[in-house]
């Protein structure tokens, strides 16, 4: 970890990293639906002549946030510009960890993305959340205190339409974890998104938006999740506290 540290924490480091690997802005729109409901997803797509572009995967990713919530309360707050960091790995390989940043402006949205070295060290931090030298590298690059405190989890499809450069994928089976309290919660709802370039967001608009009854809505994995476990951890807490009430009832 100390070679990571001397190799991250210099600004030009990060400075040529995060210009090297930014992806280009890109509309991102998103539709959740109840579980289930994938196959209208499908449906949807095949009709407009998306077909499949990549083998299905799973989608792990540890989130980051400031002791001030900020990423949280930004998009709770409607603050346009935003961004979240996260560290994410696919399938069971962890050998293959990357840093993201994750910049959005309205539904304008790009990653910058840097493959993390020395991952032995990363491997084993990743299983100590306690204990976090991982926090403590990050917290130099950023030059504030962030945490780890949400992982997700999710299958994802991949499809495009080869004729307008518009992306889609479908998260399944998607799983929110507290890093912390280790509470697990399985989410009921799908998601759709499509992804496509500036330029084609007026076709997007006349073939897609136009000619369906999805309605498209600012949508976070990262909320969705802090939110569903901070209610679920909320419930035990009181079912805790009726529990004991009653024990001391019955005592006296």
């Amino acid at each position: 970890m100390e070679n990571i540290l001397r190799e991250w924490c210099t600004e030009t480091y990060m400075e040529s990293k995060l210009k090297d690997n930014i992806i280009q802005k890109r509309f991102e729109r998103k539709f959740a639906e109840r579980l289930n409901n994938s196959y209208l997803f499908k449906k949807f797509l095949i009709l407009r002549n998306f077909s499949k572009k990549y083998n299905q995967r799973v989608i792990n990713s540890l989130y980051f946030d400031d002791l001030n919530f900020t990423s949280f309360k930004d998009n709770i707050d409607g603050n346009p510009r935003r961004f979240k960091i996260r560290i994410r790995w696919y399938d069971e390989n962890i050998e293959n960890l990357y840093l993201e940043i994750k910049n959005k402006y309205g539904f304008l949205g790009w990653k910058n993305t840097i493959k993390l070295s020395n991952i032995n060290y990363l491997k084993k931090d990743l299983k100590n959340y306690s204990n976090s030298q991982l926090e403590k590298t990050l917290n130099k690059i950023f030059k504030k205190n962030v945490f780890q405190n949400l992982k997700t989890k999710y299958l994802r499809e991949y499809y495009e339409n080869p004729y307008n450069n518009i992306r889609a994928t479908i998260d399944t089976k998607l799983e929110f974890s507290s890093v912390r309290t280790y509470f697990n919660i399985k989410y009921d709802k799908e998601i759709l998104e499509f992804k496509y370039p500036i330029s084609k967001d007026k076709l997007f608009r006349e073939c897609i938006i136009s000619k369906n009854n999805f309605r498209f809505q600012k949508f976070s994995k990262y909320v969705v999740g802090i939110n569903l476990l901070n209610r679920n951890l909320l419930i035990w807490i009181n079912f805790f506290k009726f529990f004991w009430v009653q024990k001391d009832k019955e005592k006296n």
